[in-house]
């Protein structure tokens, strides 16, 4: 490259050996910087733009000889007018070769910066957070598959609404009995523990009417939803009157855009699902089988709630884990609640934590070492 300048600075000429120096010095610098720099976060808008990246090497090492020919130029203007008549007609603008764009490339393909077309991870991957490859996705649904408005709007509502009129009109079945049952002796155990504000329930007998009892249960219902426990016997009589609602259509199943998608990937990738969530596996099933997607039942290979444990206890996923006899670093297990995602992790699982529209925020310490997606479009491949 050529850099000339006009006659009208005559300014111009006494400059060049001054600044060729720190130039070359520059030049000779400015490598180790950018690749600092693309180690911590590369930066794809200067690697798609070299002029706004900074001076090229080819620029710098350019100058000091364009400098010194016009210099002598002007030191004696006859000799350079005959000599090299071509020279004062050069362009005033510096232009760089495109080549200069080649070095600034490089160093980000070789550190497998990806695609901007390949899936957003909004945390990054993390030091030992990179996705390997796995035979398993297991998958929580509020606040994962479906919207936690879905069902803290539409589910809990259904039942606080709908129970005394399905007391009284399934008081005598004896699947009522059995949900019954299983409600009473959850409230003696609280008792038990301590818990004060539990409601009892009464058994019904000739001086305790069933209305009595019918009240201890709703009473019992009601504390518990508001303290929003993940209790067996409180999610199996969920499941038992949210039956009924999607049996009649009075609710169906909401699920996120991205999932049908990606279940789809994954089963023609070969890969197993599983669901585990703290509703009651009869529950699981309605809200996919009565889904606005239509019937989901047929991706799934089978379904855990909390009967086999807690989901923020590590145990618990290693039992899956043996239940689906995979080792658990082959199984990708999503959720939105970061206690969960530790308890899988601690266990030996794959984990991406979701961040949905209204789920619980997360905290800069919930995201560091974690791979953070709004969609599960956005899950990074297994490599």
């Amino acid at each position: 490259m050529v850099l000339t300048r006009s006659k009208s600075n005559p300014q111009a000429a006494v400059a060049p050996k001054a600044a060729a120096p720190t130039k070359r010095k520059s030049a000779a610098s400015a490598p180790k910087a950018k690749a600092a720099k693309t180690d911590a976060a590369p930066d794809l808008a200067a690697a798609k733009d070299p002029l706004a990246a900074g001076v090229a090497a080819s620029d710098v090492a350019a100058v000091p000889a364009a400098m010194t020919t016009a210099a002598t130029t002007e030191a004696n203007p006859p000799a350079t007018l005959v000599a090299q008549p071509p020279a004062p007609t050069a362009p005033a603008t510096a232009t760089i070769p495109a080549p200069v764009e080649v070095p600034l490339v490089a160093p980000a393909a070789a550190l497998g910066v990806a695609s901007i077309e390949e899936p957003t991870v909004h945390n990054g991957l993390a030091a030992g957070s990179a996705i390997h490859p796995y035979d398993v996705v297991v998958s929580d649904i509020e606040g994962t598959t479906t919207p936690i408005v879905f069902v803290k709007e539409n589910l809990f509502p259904y039942v606080t609404n709908n129970l005394p009129d399905f007391l009284k009109r399934n008081w005598a079945s004896d699947e009522m009995t059995s949900a019954v049952e299983a409600l009473r002796a959850q409230a003696t155990k609280d008792l038990a523990d301590g818990l004060s504000t539990a409601t009892p329930i009464a058994t019904e007998s000739d001086v305790i009417s069933a209305e009595k009892v019918q009240q201890d249960v709703i009473a019992s219902i009601a504390w518990q939803m508001a303290a929003d426990r993940k209790i067996g016997p409180l999610k199996a009589f969920q499941g038992y009157m949210w039956r009924e609602g999607y049996g009649n259509g009075d609710l169906k199943g909401d699920i996120y855009d991205d999932v049908v998608p990606a279940f789809d990937q994954w089963k023609a990738e070969g890969k197993k699902l599983y669901i585990y969530s703290s509703g009651s596996v009869p529950a699981q099933k309605l809200i996919f089988g009565f889904s606005k997607k239509g019937d989901m039942l047929h991706y799934f290979s089978g379904y855990y709630d909390t009967d086999i444990g807690h989901k923020v206890q590590a145990e618990s996923y290693s039992k899956i884990a043996s239940d689906i006899g995979v080792a658990p670093s082959k199984i990708l297990f999503l959720s939105d609640n970061i206690h969960e995602i530790v308890a899988a992790k601690k266990a030996g699982l794959q984990a991406v934590v979701l961040d949905r529209p209204g789920n619980a925020e997360l905290t800069p310490d919930d995201r560091a070492g974690n791979i953070v997606v709004k969609s599960f479009l956005e899950i990074p491949k297994a490599h």
